[in-house]
């Protein structure tokens, strides 16, 4: 049965526990997709973890209280409400309860689009694409000795009913990734690059930017060795090293749940300056990018939220209980669609969509030529940030040299970049015209629940601490 069916059982359920409870919602999602990956050893074609099912939330006035179920059937959403009613009944009535605002009026089905829907596509043709994947890179670089192909579609059915609201979304999104193994015959090199987009088959190339990357750097890092000057450095951050700093750097540090915890540097700097004022940042999870959806799992409608504004730190990112809290402690709180559950049987966090640094005027040979001495960082791999403290740690495969204004070709792998997010911030001094995509993130948050998210950026001048 498909969670579409489940609407009117789910009104009946949220009507039902309203009677008891100030603000009551049902969520359900169902995901479905398939991943073929061709390598020298195995060809694999298979489902990506089938998941459905619904919960069913009430709020107390002082918490949540939930119930979840695999049955997608009315007769299951009765018995779970049933169930969380006789919970709710053994518990006192808050003196002071805090309010939920259940939104807007609305009635919605919304879909992205595919011009060729990926499920229809047969294994065997999702398989052969992989297949020549793995051929088109092992033919591009005589130094490659192994490649990875990996071909994915993902799909996902969504629905949101609370007091105000019908909610019904599909997503649906393809994946392309490739690895590949270098060597010279003394040293060995991976490196692995890819994309994902919203839509369907039509998205599959063996013409994308990620493919020459590939070629060119990882030959580059072969026999490549660590800085042989670690300290502070000017330095320019490709786009999608910039997007790693993006996420890393305000995306944890203005989750405001992390506000309630005390966990988060960021609620002191509220409406203050943390950044040079040549830097902006947004997420945006209506813009477009993979991370992008309709509406959160909270049935808050997608909008994007402008974090930083010329230097100033405006605004953090919330779920409904966040939000709510905040409000009644006295910090004046916009809701942001931001609450984010990994399947439907985790609870919502605050979590991050499509985050990223908003665009400036300057161009990367502009900032060349600004630099006696310094590196260029590209292929970001990870990083980790302190939310209370707001130190941050970044790594990359590859800083290449830059002297009088120009690049090299000396490169050193890996890098990591560490230090004070707000003098990393502060330190910015050209902000690039062009905003890259890195697209295939996830985020872990709480118990390591996953979440898709994207980040991204333009290349920026800065001075940072690499080793």
């Amino acid at each position: 049965m498909r969670p579409t069916s489940l609407i009117p059982a789910f009104v009946d359920a949220v009507a039902r526990l309203q009677e008891r409870v100030p603000y009551a919602s049902a969520f359900a999602r169902s995901n479905a997709g398939t991943s073929a990956r061709v390598s020298a050893l195995s060809t694999v074609c298979q489902p990506i973890s089938p998941q459905a099912g619904f919960t069913l939330s009430a709020w107390t006035g002082e918490r949540f209280l939930e119930i979840s179920s695999d049955r997608l059937d009315p007769a299951a959403v009765a018995q779970a409400a049933i169930r969380l009613l006789e919970r709710l009944r053994a518990l006192p009535r808050p003196i002071d309860p805090i309010t939920i605002d259940p939104g807007p009026q609305l009635d919605r089905r919304f879909s992205q689009d595919m011009q060729h829907d990926s499920r229809l596509i047969p294994a065997a043709e999702k398989v052969a694409f992989a297949s020549a994947l793995r051929k088109r890179l092992m033919d591009a670089s005589p130094r490659m000795i192994e490649a990875t192909g990996i071909i994915a579609d993902v799909h996902a059915e969504i629905y949101f009913v609370n007091p105000s609201c019908q909610l019904a979304q599909e997503l649906h999104r393809i994946r392309e990734m490739a690895l590949g193994t270098f060597s010279d015959g003394a040293h060995q090199a991976e490196l692995h690059g890819g994309f994902e987009r919203i839509g369907g088959w039509e998205h599959r190339t063996l013409e994308h930017r990620f493919i020459e990357d590939l070629r060119h750097d990882g030959p580059r890092l072969l026999g490549a060795g660590r800085l042989p000057d670690p300290g502070e450095h000017d330095c320019i951050f490709s786009g999608d090293f910039s997007g790693m700093f993006a996420h890393e750097a305000f995306g944890h540090g203005t989750e405001q749940d992390m506000f309630l915890k005390d966990r988060a540097k960021g609620a002191e700097f509220l409406g203050k300056p943390v950044a040079s004022p040549l830097v902006e940042m947004i997420d945006d999870p209506a813009n477009g990018w993979a991370a992008s959806y309709f509406f959160d799992d909270e049935g808050v409608l997608a909008t994007p939220t402008r974090i930083i504004s010329q230097g100033v730190l405006v605004n953090g990112i919330n779920d409904r209980y966040s939000a709510a809290v905040l409000n009644r402690r006295g910090l004046t709180v916009a809701k942001t669609a931001n609450g984010r559950r990994e399947a439907y049987d985790h609870k919502p966090y605050t979590r991050m969509t499509n985050t990223y640094f908003g665009r400036g005027i300057a161009t990367f040979a502009e900032m060349l030529r600004t630099i006696s001495h310094g590196y260029y960082l590209t292929h970001p791999s990870n990083g980790m940030e302190d939310p209370k403290g707001w130190g941050i740690q970044l790594e990359g495969a590859m800083a290449e040299e830059i002297e009088d204004g120009r690049l090299t070709g000396r490169v050193f792998s890996p890098v990591v970049v560490t230090g004070s997010v707000p003098k990393l911030l502060q330190s910015v001094s050209q902000v690039g015209d062009e905003v890259v995509e890195a697209s295939l993130g996830m985020c872990g948050k709480g118990y390591k629940e996953w979440v898709k998210v994207t980040d991204g950026g333009p290349v920026m001048r800065l001075r940072a601490v690499l080793a």
